[in-house]
């Protein structure tokens, strides 16, 4: 596990901090700490100068500089994260989590993008794949215990239930070993989200196939209510002023529509 600190941008003006919100009950008085798994390029990622880079690296420093913390990231594995967030070792799980109403019944969720899966494969595979029906009897790389692992599951599912062979499912670490594999041929495709697909493939070698399955809305996750609702405010305000758009817009990912709203223990909201 690394714990790294990452800088607010220079010349940029704080706003009025919010009221209400007792930083000494956080994680590290005065810090917004928020776990990730940088393991997802472009949108959580180390770089080899040792230091975080990508979308929601950029988005969560953002959210912190409005809140008038000092942004500080824990590097660590999708596994640990919400018993982490529980224990209350860290304020914010910041890594894509994906919404699950078994989720909001424990933990504030707040929906701020929308993902969707890609299936890659490499680019010397002669298998025509134009929907997942043809992936029947495929070996498929997935990061373990996360959202593309069970939609991977529901393929493997619909494919036994229309009478196909189902999938050979491995899984690995983090997607970075799961690309490797393909790579190497050890598995001949890879769920992921989209946008990760399209960030491999330009690596090249190998392309995304089918893309824009399971739209599902990705959520930042809090164990403190105050702190949760203070930024979806936030948030709200980056929606408004036009900031959330300008972080998602290079990665190719959007908001959802409308006001972003908080989902949790503590609110009787519907799921989104």
């Amino acid at each position: 596990m690394l714990s790294l600190v990452v800088a607010a941008p220079a010349g940029q003006a704080l706003a009025a901090c919010p009221t209400g919100l007792d930083t000494h009950a956080m994680a590290s008085p005065g810090q917004l700490v928020m776990a990730t798994n940088p393991s997802l390029p472009p949108l959580q990622y180390m770089r080899i100068d040792g230091r975080l880079h990508g979308m929601r690296i950029e988005l969560g420093t953002e959210i912190a500089r409005r809140l008038c913390l000092r942004p500080t990231y824990i590097s660590t594995a999708f596994s640990t994260m919400i018993l982490g967030l529980l224990e209350r070792r860290w304020d914010v799980v910041d890594t894509g989590m994906f919404y699950k109403h078994e989720r909001a019944r424990m933990l504030e969720l707040i929906p701020y993008e929308i993902q969707s899966i890609s299936i890659s494969m490499a680019d010397t595979d002669p298998r025509p794949v134009s929907n997942i029906m043809d992936m029947a009897g495929m070996a498929v790389g997935v990061e373990l215990g996360g959202f593309e692992e069970q939609r991977t599951r529901d393929i493997d599912r619909q494919l036994r239930a229309a009478g196909r062979k189902g999938l050979e499912i491995h899984t690995f670490d983090d997607f970075s070993v799961a690309f490797m594999a393909l790579r190497a041929g050890q598995v001949a495709a890879v769920t992921s989200i989209d946008a990760v697909a399209t960030r491999m493939a330009q690596e090249g070698g190998l392309h995304p196939v089918l893309s824009g399955l399971f739209p599902t809305p990705v959520v930042l996750a809090v164990h403190d209510h105050a702190l949760a609702t203070a930024i979806a405010t936030v948030l709200n305000d980056m929606r408004i002023d036009g900031t959330l758009e300008r972080i998602m817009q290079p990665y190719g990912i959007h908001p959802p529509p409308g006001e972003i709203r908080l989902y949790g223990p503590q609110t009787d909201a519907t799921n989104p």
